[in-house]
């Protein structure tokens, strides 16, 4: 092998090292963590401003690496010709052929393939090492740019892109769920931030304690007996109303009670906070900032005919984004408790998506379900039930464990054996 023979090989290697650089360029530009960079930017590196000025001409950037790219690899394709060509002096279709092939599965293990490989698994350190280099290079090719360029703006032009959002909420739960996968976060902040994330779709009607739970007093109700109320439940406030519940009338704060109790004032009239009353459709979001604007902890929500269908509290609220939130004078219940026999006592008023995910039921979309397993049970049933009455639901086996006057209040739920097919 003579002298120019090595210079041409050597040539060839520079020029797939070249190809190389520019492929795993383009991939590490196009993966790299953006919140990462800004973070070390903002902390003082040089390399990571220069990354995100780049990235902020990203179009620019791109034409330059695909320009390059491509002329290192018609470079290398004519120079590779040249060489085995010469190599093969008998039969210059051979030589040519056989460039071809050398040259494609050169490029593609080592000039593609390779490269964006390794860099899609080191994109920032790759973006920080080149970023120098690859911003020398669009200088360089800045006249080609400019001409490349102009052309993409006329596409864009005559091919008008769809404007949509950067990511719809089940993308950005997709993100967290990933981002949970491979550790960059805990499970309690992955928890936070879905929560977060959908905390504007929920409304007042997903979350309220419903009417026939509250407790509530008569604005005529002596005073010994709110005394004993606030004493046994352990409130920091209770609705008043006038006739009935459906006549909320105001809120009476615990401070405030005692305040009209040790002064031996006989009604509480001139106590009461006026009440906040709100759709059971509004959001729950929209809902923290009127309880906000109006200084106030409780709404109550109240449906089409302006009955009272339960309240809402901050806490309610504020549980609904970072989970439940127990003091020291709340009661911790469970609304499921499992038995030794494999079996689960259930309180009724477990919210019923827990339920179905909890044991794997299948739902369809267009069916209109409850809040409640109470629900569920008086929809399939169909009556009131009677201690001990049995039903199956999909899987399941249920029983009526205990009832209220009102609802069913607890049930056993046992998973059923799987049938097993008969042999013909």
């Amino acid at each position: 092998m003579d002298g120019d023979a090595v210079g041409i090989l050597i040539a060839m290697i520079v020029l797939l090292a070249l190809s190389a650089f520019f492929s795993a360029t383009e991939t590490a530009f196009s993966t790299f963590n953006k919140i990462r960079m800004k973070n070390m930017a903002q902390n003082g590196n040089k390399r990571a401003k220069m990354v995100l000025k780049l990235d902020d001409k990203y179009d620019k950037l791109i034409n330059t690496i695909l320009i390059g790219n491509n002329l290192v690899n018609i470079m290398l394709s004519s120079i590779a010709t040249i060489f085995f060509v010469d190599l093969f002096t008998s039969n210059e279709s051979l030589g040519a052929t056989v460039s071809t092939a050398v040259i494609t599965v050169a490029v593609l293990i080592f000039g593609e393939i390779s490269p964006k490989v390794i860099a899609r698994g080191h994109a920032d350190g790759i973006v920080l090492a080149f970023v120098y280099i690859i911003n020398a290079v669009g200088m360089v090719l800045t006249p080609l740019s400019f001409i490349f360029g102009g052309w993409s703006k006329l596409l864009m032009k005559i091919f008008k892109p769809k404007t949509e959002s950067a990511y719809t909420e089940d993308e950005l739960i997709t993100i967290v769920d990933e981002a949970e996968e491979d550790g960059s976060i805990e499970t309690e902040e992955g928890d936070l931030i879905r929560s977060a994330i959908e905390f504007a779709d929920v409304s007042a009607g997903d979350i309220l304690t419903p009417r026939v739970d509250i407790c509530a007093i008569a604005k005529d109700t002596s005073i010994e007996e709110i005394a004993k109320i606030f004493i046994e439940n352990a409130y920091s406030r209770l609705p008043v109303y006038n006739e009935d519940i459906d006549d909320i009338i105001g809120i009476l704060h615990e401070k405030d009670f005692f305040v009209a109790y040790h002064n031996n004032n006989k009604t509480i009239t001139k106590y009461l906070q006026k009440p906040v009353h709100v759709s059971e459709h509004i959001k729950i979001a929209d809902l923290m900032q009127v309880l906000k604007a109006k200084k106030c902890h409780m709404a109550i929500v109240v449906d089409e005919f302006g009955g009272t269908m339960g309240i809402v509290t901050m806490e309610d609220i504020i549980e609904e984004l970072i989970g439940d939130v127990f003091d020291e004078h709340d009661e911790v219940t469970e609304d499921y408790k499992e038995q030794d026999d494999g079996s689960f006592v259930v309180k009724c008023s477990a919210d019923l998506d827990d339920f179905i995910e909890k044991f794997n039921l299948k739902i369809r979309d267009d069916e209109d379900m409850p809040q409640t397993l109470n629900g569920l049970i008086m929809k399939v049933l169909e009556t009131f039930p009677k201690v001990g009455d049995t039903f199956d639901y999909q899987s399941l086996s249920i029983e009526v464990r205990k009832i209220g006057t009102k609802r069913v209040e607890e049930v056993i739920v046992t998973q059923k054996e799987p049938e097993e097919d008969e042999d013909d």
